[in-house]
């Protein structure tokens, strides 16, 4: 198999449980690291990256608020990859869900990073079904709880 699959989390029990998973499903070349997106020195690594219901600084960096984090997740794909957000934030989570205007900004700032919007929608259950998501499971995004996706194809390199 070609493909490696790395998993990024900064809960070491969220890592364990991810291991556990890996057991019983097994997924050839997978790599589990337990450290901050922003200080892994990954550019054009990968062809797909999945960012799936973000909190703490990787929401503030997916959400285009924290650079450091949002230039780890820019310099992510290579040319031509693809980087998909699936996010859902609602008051309970100590935020205000994401306004037009927030989300506006956000693509702006992916835009002006080299890449270009090619979905963006409300998820539905079947994305969260798709992404394996226990997490997005548990809070029925796509269901009770509102989420949006954005899917981005990075082009060359902002002028």
């Amino acid at each position: 198999m070609d493909t490696l699959a790395i998993g990024l989390d900064a809960s070491a029990d969220a890592l364990a449980y991810a291991a556990r998973r890996a057991v019983r499903r097994p997924l050839p070349n997978l790599v589990l690291l337990r450290e901050p997106l922003e200080s892994i020195p990954l550019e054009s690594f990968a062809d797909e990256v999945t960012i799936h219901f973000p909190w703490g600084s990787l929401l503030r960096g997916a959400l285009a608020e924290d650079d450091r984090v949002f230039d780890a997740i820019c310099r992510l794909p290579r040319r031509g990859g693809a980087l998909t957000l699936l996010v859902s934030l609602t008051a309970r989570d100590g935020r205000a869900p994401l306004a037009d205007i927030d989300i506006s900004r956000m693509l702006c700032a992916y835009r002006s990073r080299g890449h270009a919007l090619v979905e963006r929608r409300a998820i539905r259950p079947a994305d969260v079904d798709a992404a394996h998501s226990s997490w997005g499971k548990r809070l029925d995004v796509g269901g009770t709880r509102l989420g949006l996706l954005v899917r981005f194809v990075r082009g060359s390199a902002p002028a």
